[in-house]
């Protein structure tokens, strides 16, 4: 019984396929009968996968003329994918300029599930032991980088990636999600996220996030330093010119609302 649910899961799942190859297919949309002799399903199978896609935004039924075309939540993906497919080529040279304008590694990530997949890095001269490189993956909650993405999530999706205790990387790593949620708290007040030590003990890092065309972070910004160059002088040096730079990629990115992921997600 598992293996034929499992096949007919999969079977659902290459019919949405269908349809949304379908409908994006013919720019003027498709009628209900123009679908079914496009695709060749059942009239029933077909009419209950419709009705779902159009209900969550993912096609859209013209009520003048009774055809179906690409609905919006279908843009919203697509940008989605878009974004990451530009994110690193579009950023590089802003990386580059805040790495040359503090001497600082600059690096970017994204939220993948509760992790940070580092995705660029614009290393300084100074030589810094650090626990990330491209394409290595961080627990957020540890991290400058994670804590800037989680603080635009809503208090559930955080409660969802977040295990209420959390191990411990250094003696400053937040322990349980309580006290995390009171740092992301700080975090939307600032502006900006600070890892103080608290995945690797001689690092030191801010970080803000990027944000997309809905006013969410989907990617995050730090500069990042050994302990020994960091204090409050230096942050509130580095903090403006993050916050500049980051507004100014989410901008080139088609982002808008920079100021929205602030709400934690309300």
């Amino acid at each position: 019984m598992a293996e034929r649910q499992g096949d007919a899961a999969v079977k659902s799942a290459a019919r949405v396929v269908e349809v949304l190859e379908a409908v994006a297919g013919r720019p003027s949309g498709l009628t209900f009968t123009e679908l079914l002799e496009a695709t060749a399903f059942p009239r029933s199978s077909l009419h209950g996968l419709v009705h779902t896609l159009a209900d969550r935004g993912v096609i859209r039924l013209d009520s003048a003329t009774k055809r179906y075309t690409p609905g919006p939540k279908l843009w919203e993906l697509a940008m989605g994918y878009a974004h990451q497919l530009q994110l690193v080529p579009v950023a590089w040279p802003l990386l580059e300029s805040l790495r040359d304008t503090f001497d600082e590694t600059v690096q970017m990530g994204v939220l993948e599930g509760a992790d940070v997949l580092y995705v660029a890095k614009a290393s300084s001269s100074h030589p810094l032991q650090l626990a990330s490189h491209v394409g290595s993956r961080l627990p957020a909650y540890a991290t400058g980088l994670g804590k800037a993405l989680l603080a635009g999530l809503e208090p559930a999706a955080v409660k969802a990636l977040v295990p209420a205790e959390l191990p411990a990387r250094t003696p400053d790593t937040f322990r349980t999600r309580a006290a995390l949620e009171m740092e992301l708290r700080r975090v939307r007040e600032r502006g900006y996220a600070r890892d103080l030590g608290e995945y690797s003990a001689e690092v030191r890092c801010l970080a803000a996030p990027v944000v997309d065309h809905t006013g969410q972070g989907v990617a995050a910004v730090s500069v990042t330093m050994a302990s020994e160059r960091f204090d409050a002088h230096r942050e509130d040096e580095i903090a403006p010119v993050l916050l500049a730079a980051v507004q100014r990629l989410s901008a080139q990115l088609g982002g808008v609302a920079w100021d929205r992921w602030r709400s934690g997600g309300k």
